[in-house]
C-alpha cells in the first residue's frame, strides 16, 4: 500500500520512511505475520507493527523521551528465526536496522528513523538447572524477572539494580551492581550465548558461542556492548548460591555534609570486604538529600562496623534489616516504568578524588536550581581487583568506584541548561576521573573507544572484522572493523 494521503502522513512518520513506503507498495504483503520456520527466508516474520497500526505510537516509544524516532516497521521477534529473517530482509533491501530489547539505550541507538527495529522483548523463556547451577534465559527478559526467578531458589547472578531494564543490554555491556564486588560483573557469569550474526553479503545465521566454539565472540559479548556483532537470542549463565543478606539505607537531610560524607564513603566502601555493596547518591542542593544504601553479604553487626564512619556523621535516618537476597534487591531496585528526558554521562575513579575534586562536585550540584540532578556512585574493588582488564571485553577492573552525573528536563530550554551543565561538569572532573561505561553511553565523548574499552578496543576491532566485515551492525558509536 502506498502511504501519503491515507492514514499515515508526515505528522506521524518521517519523510525517509514515507519515501521507502511509496517506493515499496508491497511491503506489508511481503512480510507475513507469524514465527519464521527457516533461516533467511527473505521475508519479515514475527509480530509486525507498521506506522498505520493502532499500537505503533506506543511500540515505537523508548525510555529516554529526548529521542523520537519513526521506524519503518517494528519486528517483535517470537523466535530466533524471526531475528534471522529480519536481518536477512534488511540486508537484501538495503534498509538500516537497530536491535532493541528493554528500550533503555540512553542515547536512543536501539531505535532508528525510517528503518527496521528488530525487537526481542517477546523472547522471555527461562530454564534453571539448580543442580548444575546453570540458567539459560532468553534475551527479552528484564533483569528483575531473572533476579526473582533465581531468588526463588536462593541463587543469583550479579545484575544492575533497575526494574524493567533488559538483560541483553546489561550483559553485553558488562553489568554493574550490588554483587559486583563479590561476584564480578554480569558478563563474568556468562558462559554461552546464542547469537544471530551476518552471513555472507546478504544473509544471517544463528550460532552458539562458548569457550569451545567461537570463543573470541563470547569474549567480545562479555562487555563489548550490544548491537556490535549480532543479535543475541539467549544467554547461559553460571548461577551462584546466595544466603540471606543485610540491606541498609541511610538518609541525610543536611546537604551541607556532602563533602564530608563523600570523602568518608570513598575511603570506606571500596576497601571494605568483598561482600559489601554500596551506592552513594547525592541530589542537587535544591533537593537537599544525600543517600547511601546497599547490600551486604554478612551480618548486621559486621555491617554496622563497616558503615560506622558514615553513621557518625550528622544524624542520618538508618534502616537496616536482614532479608533474602531477592527481597533485598527488590527493596532497593529503582524503576524504569516512567519515561523521562535525561542525560547521564559516566566515568570511573581510578584514584580517590582529592578534596579539591570533591569541592568541584559540590559546586556543580549547587548549580542546577529548580531541575532534577544528582551524582550516583557505586563502590568498586573486591574481586574486580583480581580480574585482568583483558579477561573479557569489559576493562574497568581497577577503579575505586564508578560515578554518573545526570540531569532531567521537560522543555527545550531546560534541555540546553542540562546539557551545558553535564558537559561543564565532565570537563571539571577530567583531572580526577577517566574512562566511561558503555552501558551508559555518551554521544559527547570524543575518544569513546578508549573510554569504553581501554586497551581491549584493537582486539574488539579484529573480532568485528571477522564476524561483520561489511559493518552491517552499526550505530553512532559502534565498533569499527579494520
Amino acid at each position: 500500500m502506498a502511504v501519503g494521503a491515507g492514514v499515515v502522513g508526515a505528522a506521524s512518520i518521517s519523510p525517509s520512511a514515507l519515501a521507502f513506503y511509496n517506493s515499496n507498495p508491497g511491503l506489508r504483503d511481503s512480510a507475513p505475520v507469524g514465527g519464521g520456520t527457516s533461516s533467511g527466508t527473505g521475508k519479515l516474520t514475527g509480530r509486525l507493527v507498521f506506522p498505520e497500526d493502532p499500537g505503533y505510537a506506543d511500540d515505537r516509544r523508548i525510555w529516554n523521551l529526548q529521542f523520537n524516532p519513526y521506524p519503518l516497521v517494528i519486528v517483535f521477534c517470537q523466535n530466533a528465526d524471526d531475528v534471522v529473517n529480519a536481518i536477512t530482509w534488511s540486508r537484501q533491501h538495503d534498509v538500516a536496522f537497530r536491535a532493541r530489547g528493554g528500550r533503555h539505550a540512553l542515547e536512543g541507538w536501539s531505535s532508528i528513523d525510517g528503518g527496521v527495529i528488530i525487537d526481542v522483548s517477546d523472547l522471555q523463556d527461562i530454564k534453571l538447572d539448580t543442580d548444575a547451577q546453570l540458567a539459560t534465559v532468553q534475551t527479552g527478559l528484564p533483569q528483575d524477572a531473572i533476579v526473582n526467578a533465581l531468588g526463588a531458589h536462593n541463587f543469583a547472578i550479579p545484575t544492575g539494580a533497575e526494574i524493567g531494564v533488559g538483560v541483553a543490554g546489561v550483559t553485553l555491556g558488562g553489568g554493574i551492581g550490588q554483587l559486583s564486588r563479590s561476584l564480578g560483573v554480569t558478563s563474568d557469569s556468562l558462559i554461552g550465548v546464542d547469537i544471530v550474526v551476518p552471513q555472507g553479503e546478504r544473509g544471517a545465521c544463528l550460532i552458539h558461542a562458548d569457550e569451545k566454539n567461537y570463543a573470541d565472540l563470547l569474549w567480545a559479548c562479555k562487555g563489548g556492548g550490544g548491537g556490535n556483532f549480532g543479535i543475541a537470542t539467549s544467554y547461559t549463565f553460571r548461577i551462584h548460591p546466595i544466603d540471606d543478606v543485610t540491606v541498609y539505607q541511610l538518609t541525610w537531610d543536611d546537604w551541607g555534609l556532602l563533602s564530608q560524607l563523600l570523602g568518608t564513603w570513598q575511603q570506606t566502601a571500596p576497601s571494605a570486604e568483598n561482600g559489601f555493596g554500596s551506592v552513594f547518591n547525592a541530589k542537587t542542593e535544591t533537593d537537599g538529600h544525600i543517600y547511601c544504601y546497599g547490600i551486604y553479604r554478612g551480618s548486621e553487626d559486621k555491617l554496622r562496623k563497616i558503615i560506622a564512619p558514615l553513621l557518625n556523621i550528622g544524624d542520618p535516618q538508618a534502616d537496616i534489616q536482614t532479608l533474602r537476597y531477592v527481597d533485598a534487591w527488590n527493596l532497593l531496585a529503582g524503576t524504569s516504568d516512567d519515561p523521562v528526558a535525561v542525560h547521564i554521562p559516566s566515568s570511573w575513579a581510578y584514584d580517590l578524588v582529592p578534596d579539591q575534586g570533591i569541592a568541584t562536585i559540590r559546586k556543580f550540584l549547587a548549580e542546577l536550581p529548580g531541575l532534577e540532578g544528582e551524582i550516583w556512585c557505586l563502590a568498586w574493588g573486591g574481586v574486580q581487583k583480581r580480574t585482568r582488564p583483558d579477561a573479557s571485553a569489559f576493562p574497568h577492573r581497577q577503579p575505586h568506584y564508578y560515578m554518573e552525573w545526570s540531569g532531567v528536563w521537560e522543555t527545550d530550554e531546560q534541555q540546553s541548561i542540562v546539557y551545558s551543565w553535564t558537559e561543564r561538569f565532565r570537563k571539571a572532573l577530567q583531572p580526577y576521573l577517566k574512562g566511561s561505561y558503555v552501558n551508559v553511553p555518551d554521544n559527547s565523548l570524543a575518544d569513546w573507544p578508549t573510554a569504553y574499552y581501554g586497551d581491549n578496543y584493537p582486539r574488539l576491532r579484529k573480532i568485528k572484522t571477522k564476524y561483520d566485515p561489511h559493518e552491517f551492525f552499526q550505530y553512532e558509536q559502534s565498533i569499527r572493523p579494520l
